[in-house]
């Protein structure tokens, strides 16, 4: 239930007006694992998405889902790399570096990062590598790809909105290494009916 923990802090935190529209039901919401329990969930989440889309602006839909990421960045990783970005002090440098690194089942644990201009585009690497190489349907693909289980097996149609929450695992590790904060959005998503999932990190003028 932390997802719905931290989305429900989210809200209440950049919306005065709305959050109680917003978060209708949320006490409610059962816990568990069972398939039904998640259906559940993911209805709940489709209707709150939903609001948040004819309520709010982009970008306030985005900083509410990007603070609702449930997961902690490495604070080793984020260390490692602000290490490494102090020595060649090049954004560059680092993600080369970045993108050298196989850890994850061979796909880089920092996912795939590339600059342009003002900001850094990093685009997910697949949530199991191999079996992406190894799908032969787009079904297969989208599951070998999203590292979302909730995304991959709801029967819902959820918001693309929802896909900014990974932005939080990506602004982590970004504010880690700048050692202030950054603006992330969303660029594709699969729930978008991209083929990927990308987002962009703005570098701070400090280091432009």
């Amino acid at each position: 239930m932390k997802w719905f923990d931290k989305f429900s802090q989210s809200v209440k935190h950049h919306l005065k007006k709305n959050a109680s529209f917003i978060l209708e039901g949320i006490d409610k919401i059962p816990s568990g694992s069972s398939k039904k329990v998640k259906d559940e969930q993911a209805r709940w989440i489709k209707t709150a998405l939903e609001r948040l889309d004819t309520t709010c602006d982009e970008k306030t839909r985005n900083q509410i889902l990007v603070d609702t990421c449930p997961h902690a960045y490495p604070k080793t990783r984020i260390k490692q790399m602000r290490a490494e970005f102090e020595r060649p002090d090049k954004i560059e440098d680092l993600l080369e570096l970045m993108r050298k690194d196989t850890s994850w089942a061979g796909g880089s644990f920092y996912d795939y990062s590339v600059r342009k201009d003002d900001e850094i585009l990093i685009t997910k690497v697949p949530y199991n590598p191999k079996a992406f190489e190894k799908a032969t349907n787009d079904e297969e693909k989208h599951n070998a790809y999203c590292h979302c289980g909730l995304v991959k097996h709801s029967k819902e149609q959820i918001s693309p909105t929802f896909c900014c929450c990974s932005g939080g695992w990506v602004k982590q590790l970004w504010e880690g290494i700048f050692e202030q904060p950054v603006e992330v959005r969303l660029v594709e998503s699969l729930l978008l009916g991209d083929v990927q999932c990308t987002h962009a990190v703005r570098i701070p003028g400090d280091f432009l």
